[in-house]
């Protein structure tokens, strides 16, 4: 089973509706001692996203994988925060390090940020890792329990889609930013839930952004179960993005709220709000 917790559902603007970009997917597992274990995958963390956390009932020491979209500011504002929090020993507690993965240029953002910030967000070896994933080519990792595959995407030279499929086949897309991908709609082929940013209202393009219109054309190629649409600017609370986006993809498709719930479950979605 795996569970999907929208963190944060908009942008680098401020909102008291919403919170900046960040998805918690929990990954259940069932161990040869019949007990249940997790996997907590985050993806993104804007500023505040450690609070968001709480908030969701999830402890910042429970996490096992980071991975970053992106290095845009608000996709990365808590990572400094979340490396200081680490150093915290009797709140941090773990018997195996965290992994941080991000496209090619992740090492030399952390070293900038060493520069500005010194020995205080140095990574501990016992409890956190750094790791790259190439950015010119698409690649898939096992890391049980899940698979994780990459796609890069046309946003940023670092930006990268997520798949993460665990042992039972439920399966999750995370786009981050993007403009409009065939390649990003092939990748995420039957995937059991497609999360698509939408940052702008139909008829208000921004390159390097969706429009629902758009968003709606890769889900029809891709045919998920449940399309999420997330990483909403504030005039996007104020338009209609349904009804472009279902003229172009016939499927279920909800709108991300923050701190709202999904479980997948023997491969089908369903909402909790």
């Amino acid at each position: 089973m795996i569970e999907v917790i929208v963190l944060g559902s908009g942008t680098c603007v401020p909102s008291l509706k919403r919170s900046g970009p960040g998805l918690l997917i929990r990954v259940l597992t069932q161990s040869s001692s019949l007990t249940q274990e997790t996997f907590t995958i985050m993806v993104d963390s804007a500023s505040g996203t450690l609070r968001q956390l709480l908030r969701a009932g999830i402890k910042y020491d429970e996490i096992d994988l980071i991975l970053y979209t992106h290095f845009h500011p608000d996709h990365i504002g808590e990572l400094v925060p979340y490396i200081f929090a680490t150093k915290y020993a009797p709140g941090f507690s773990r018997k195996r390090p965290v992994k941080i993965m991000a496209s090619i240029g992740l090492l030399e953002l952390m070293d900038g940020l060493k520069k500005a910030f010194g020995h205080w967000i140095e990574p501990e070896q016992d409890k956190v890792i750094l790791e790259e994933i190439p950015n010119h080519m698409k690649a898939s990792i096992q890391m049980p329990p899940v698979t994780l595959s990459t796609l890069p995407l046309e946003h940023t030279p670092n930006s990268l889609a997520y798949r993460i499929e665990d042992e039972e086949g439920n399966s999750v897309v995370v786009s981050g930013d993007t403009d409009f991908s065939l390649e990003l709609a092939e990748f995420a082929k039957g995937v059991n839930l497609l999360i698509l940013e939408c940052a702008r209202p139909e008829g208000k393009k921004v390159q390097g952004h969706l429009t629902p219109s758009e968003a709606g054309k890769i889900a029809q190629i891709a045919g998920p179960d449940l399309l999420l649409l997330t990483h909403f600017y504030p005039d996007c609370d104020e338009s209609d993005l349904l009804s472009p986006l279902r003229r172009e993809f016939k499927g279920q498709v909800f709108l991300a709220e923050d701190l709202m719930r999904i479980p997948l479950c023997n491969s089908s979605p369903l909402l909790k709000g």
